[in-house]
């Protein structure tokens, strides 16, 4: 399993994005989490094909003039600055260099094609072209692409391969059932069999630790099957039947190695004691275990939308500043949004309510978790992905005893960014006005932490 980058390019006003919209159909959705600066410029989307992650990537038109929406100067600049980023990490696999289709390559066009050679100058990137074809009712002639090979080859202009691409619905004129599909089918076969790995084969994945919170009912074990793309959690309709200890989902996604820890749903901030002590007492051990196999590089947070509630704050502020100290970053996971005509659009109708709450996240995925949702569960999908196959850009948070005592010793401080965990009664206050618990559930653990430091100085090594 591989993750593949694929960065689309070319005129403006061509129908690149037309083209990935062809590609998506029903199995890919927009990426919620925007990864790098100026996503209004740039966007991703994530497709999942034969269990692979592709990651198709939007640019600015590089050819100046009415159609363009971003200077020329500007286009380029994006261009660059993306393929740059991307070399950083899992590198650049596949650039796809759109075009309308013409009787014979012009000076323009050529510009176009020598920008975004530019762009990769010094990659080992294979270019193929997508033909957007100018009058979709005129038919193309078999021999078009070999008849102007002379032309291309005299401006510079060569590829690994082509297709030509009509991008209309069956339905339309002249209606030709199949039409989309077929299109749809050629433009992936090309992009398998030219997208090429930059890690060997034998290559070992990249373990990520992932620890999955949330309520009861919030549906953790149900985004556990839609990752895994089978069932492999138990799903049960009683909200107060949850996980009763943390479990280990393993399985591969791309270059990666996903580790999930499903733990035991969390109750309400301000319900029972016995309930919430227990999970956050599993979830602290689980974070300690997965510190001495190597640490933890990712919090998902599960909640349940259409609604944010004060209890999301309890959790993250529990687990985000107090558990993990503000060093492992979070994903959100916005869980029951099948009635929603656009899942995405929850985040940007919520998003400031998330602020202030004063909820940060390093991504989020907009998804529902019912299968009996064809149309949206593949896209959910596909956005649980593109966050997950993000998480290796973060280091593991490692939780060795010594530094963590160093820690709790210097827990004077409030909870702000960047302070340590309170200690005593600034302990106990801070449970309950930062995460919602009464007084005595905030004393009880309280008590929790308090044996984990006596433990902790237990595993110190002693002078003689």
């Amino acid at each position: 399993m591989v993750a593949y980058n694929i960065v689309f390019a070319g005129e403006a006003g061509v129908g690149k994005s037309s083209l990935i919209d062809l590609l998506l159909d029903l199995e890919v959705s927009e990426a919620s989490n925007r990864v790098f600066k100026g996503a209004a410029e740039r966007k991703r989307a994530v497709a999942i094909q034969d269990r692979n992650v592709y990651r198709l990537w939007n640019t600015p038109g590089l050819d100046k003039g009415t159609r363009g929406h971003v200077p020329q100067r500007q286009a380029a600049k994006i261009l660059k600055s993306l393929i740059k980023e991307l070399m950083s990490g899992d590198g650049v696999h596949l650039v796809v260099f759109c075009f309308q289709f013409t009787e014979v390559p012009t000076n323009s066009l050529r510009r176009v094609y020598e920008a975004v050679l530019a762009s990769v100058h010094g990659i080992q990137v294979p270019v193929i072209a997508a033909v957007v074809r100018a009058d979709e009712i005129m038919q193309i002639s078999e021999d078009w692409w070999s008849g102007t090979g002379a032309d291309r080859k005299q401006k510079g202009m060569t590829f690994a391969a082509y297709a030509c691409v009509p991008t209309l619905q069956d339905m339309h004129y002249p209606p030709t059932l199949g039409r989309r599909t077929r299109a749809k089918e050629d433009m992936w076969q090309l992009i398998k069999q030219h997208a090429v790995p930059l890690l060997p084969p034998d290559f070992p994945p990249k373990k990520i630790n992932i620890i999955l919170l949330g309520q009861t009912g919030v549906g953790k074990s149900s985004l556990v099957n839609l990752i895994a793309g089978q069932r492999i959690a138990d799903v049960s309709p009683d909200a107060d039947v949850c996980t009763k200890s943390p479990t280990e989902y393993r399985f591969e996604a791309g270059v990666h190695d996903f580790r999930i820890w499903d733990t035991t749903g969390l109750e309400e901030p301000e319900g029972g004691v016995n309930g919430y002590i227990t999970a956050i007492s599993k979830t602290l051990q689980l974070i300690r275990r997965l510190a001495a196999a190597g640490g933890v590089n990712l919090l998902l947070l599960c909640m349940k939308g259409p609604k944010v509630t004060r209890a999301t704050q309890g959790n993250y502020r529990l687990f985000y500043e107090i558990l993990c100290e503000e060093y492992v970053p979070v994903g959100l996971v916005i869980t029951h949004l099948e009635r929603e005509d656009d899942m995405e659009e929850w985040w940007g109708k919520n998003k400031k309510t998330l602020d202030g709450y004063g909820v940060r996240s390093v991504g989020h995925a907009c998804v529902t978790g019912l299968p009996s949702c064809p149309k949206k569960y593949a896209p959910s999908r596909a956005a649980i992905y593109g966050l997950l196959t993000d998480c290796d850009r973060f280091g593991k948070y490692n939780m060795p005893p010594d530094i963590w005592l160093k820690r709790l010793a210097k827990s004077n401080k409030s909870l702000i960014i960047g302070a340590g965990r309170p200690k005593g009664e600034k302990l106990t206050q801070a449970l309950v006005t930062r995460c919602g618990l009464k007084e005595e559930d905030a004393g009880e653990l309280r008590k929790l932490f308090e044996e984990e430091e006596v433990d902790d100085r237990s595993l110190l090594p002693t002078t003689a």
